[in-house]
């Protein structure tokens, strides 16, 4: 009876092996990877925060000034740079409080500026403390979207309506010198269809005028300089208005 049950042990146990074996050996799933996360949109910084971050970013690069870092971030956030580098006051300061921020309206449709006055601590040649009345004024670049700083003044600068009518004055110098000069601060003041006729008179304007009755003619260094900017400007002008995008080549 032993041998019976034993022999039967083993047919059972061997009629099961070959499913045990198959059940050992079968793959095992591998568990799918649940996918990523969407990466978390761009945040969107309107318009006024972000002239606001240009002239900031300014701001500091005007504090370290001395430094390769400071002329880095200056140069990131100026419309001029270079040879060209000009309409920017940079007075050393300590603090800076502002006053007020706003976008304007220009004579261009869906064209703004950015605007802002501050309160400074600066300091005199001399090391005399003062405060002054600083003036910013920025552009978005519609190509890039970026904004950047076109002028930073004081004193009677930040009078720009002013500064408009006394470019456009008989001052001294030759036709296209006043009529780089006055396109420059038409600019400023967000009269940029004015400003464009203005900047392409110069580039082929008079460089001969007459100084107490003496005629006179630019150097040739003036007027290298007269086109260079002339032509910057043309190019900030088409960068802001969206009109090939960045162009500077004017004739």
């Amino acid at each position: 009876m032993g041998k019976v049950v034993i022999v039967l042990c083993m047919a059972l146990f061997m009629s099961l092996s070959p499913s045990l074996s198959i059940a050992q050996t079968k793959p095992r799933r591998t568990p799918v990877p649940a996918p990523p996360p969407p990466a978390a949109p761009a945040p969107v910084v309107d318009d006024l925060s972000a002239g606001r971050n240009a002239t900031d970013t300014f701001l500091k690069g005007l504090k370290i000034a001395d430094l390769p870092e400071g002329k880095e971030m200056l140069g990131d956030v100026q419309w001029l740079t270079g040879e060209v580098d000009v309409g920017y006051e940079r007075p050393t300061f300590t603090e800076a409080t502002a006053i007020f921020e706003k976008l304007f309206d220009t004579d261009i449709p869906g064209v703004q500026g950015y605007k802002r006055l501050l309160e400074l601590k600066a300091v005199s040649e001399a090391g005399t403390p003062l405060i002054v009345r600083y003036l910013m004024i920025a552009y978005k670049d519609k190509r890039t979207k970026q904004w950047k700083v076109l002028f930073t003044g004081t004193g009677q600068r930040i009078a720009v309506d002013d500064m408009v009518t006394w470019s456009g004055t008989d001052i001294s110098g030759s036709e296209q010198t006043k009529y780089g000069f006055h396109g420059y601060w038409l600019l400023v003041a967000g009269r940029i269809k004015e400003a464009r006729e203005t900047l392409t008179a110069s580039l082929s304007a008079k460089t001969t005028y007459t100084f107490y009755g003496t005629p006179k003619e630019d150097d040739i260094h003036t007027v290298h300089l007269n086109l260079l900017k002339a032509r910057s400007l043309l190019g900030v002008i088409d960068s802001i208005t969206g009109d090939n995008a960045g162009a500077i080549d004017h004739p």
